[in-house]
């Protein structure tokens, strides 16, 4: 049975596919919009037309709307890595994709998705009026700052472990020496 539930650890790898296939879709096609957009930016700026966009946007909320589909796509490269991380083996990245547990995926995903909710907020700053921006903006800021409020709850209490674990270290470590000290001052307040 433990070899069984060691070998199911690699259906993983199915998620992970998938995840780095929808993050390919999202940097690939938003890639080409993006240099798309831009080149059409520039024509009709040197023709001296306003740019005919789809649906009228300016060339900005454009841009920032490919900057979202990319960081979408980003969150989903690091959650596949980093159940490729956790689960299979692990991979030479820089040490800030590095994931060695759980809370480390969920806190860099956590932290991507307040950047995602941000430019989406950027985004819409054009096309909504005054009373709907205000909505949505507060629709965003509470998620924003509940993941901060749970981010910041969580490195608190996991340095107050890490503390108290390096104690227990330290008193294991000259537990013996402490014992050692206590014997001799008895001896020689005996011996006096």
């Amino acid at each position: 049975m433990p070899r069984v539930i060691g070998w199911s650890r690699y259906l993983i790898i199915i998620p992970i596919i998938g995840l780095l296939l929808a993050s390919a879709t999202l940097f690939i096609f938003g890639g080409i919009g993006l240099i798309r957009t831009v080149i059409e930016g520039f024509m009709h700026s040197f023709q001296g037309a306003a740019p005919a966009h789809g649906e009228a946007l300016p060339v900005e909320v454009e841009i920032v709307e490919y900057v979202h589909r990319f960081l979408i796509g980003t969150v989903l490269f690091i959650t596949a890595v980093g159940f490729y991380q956790l689960f299979i083996d692990n991979i030479e990245f820089p040490h800030w994709l590095r994931i060695d547990s759980t809370e480390e995926l969920e806190t860099n995903l956590i932290g991507v998705t307040v950047v995602v909710l941000a430019v989406q907020f950027m985004g819409v700053v054009f096309t909504l009026d005054a009373d709907e921006l205000m909505n949505y903006g507060i629709g965003i800021a509470f998620p924003i700052a509940a993941l901060s409020l749970f981010i910041g709850l969580r490195a608190w209490s996991t340095s107050r472990v890490k503390i108290s674990q390096r104690e227990i270290e330290l008193i294991d470590e000259h537990a013996e020496e402490l014992i050692e000290v206590r014997r001799r001052s008895i001896d020689t307040s005996v011996d006096a």
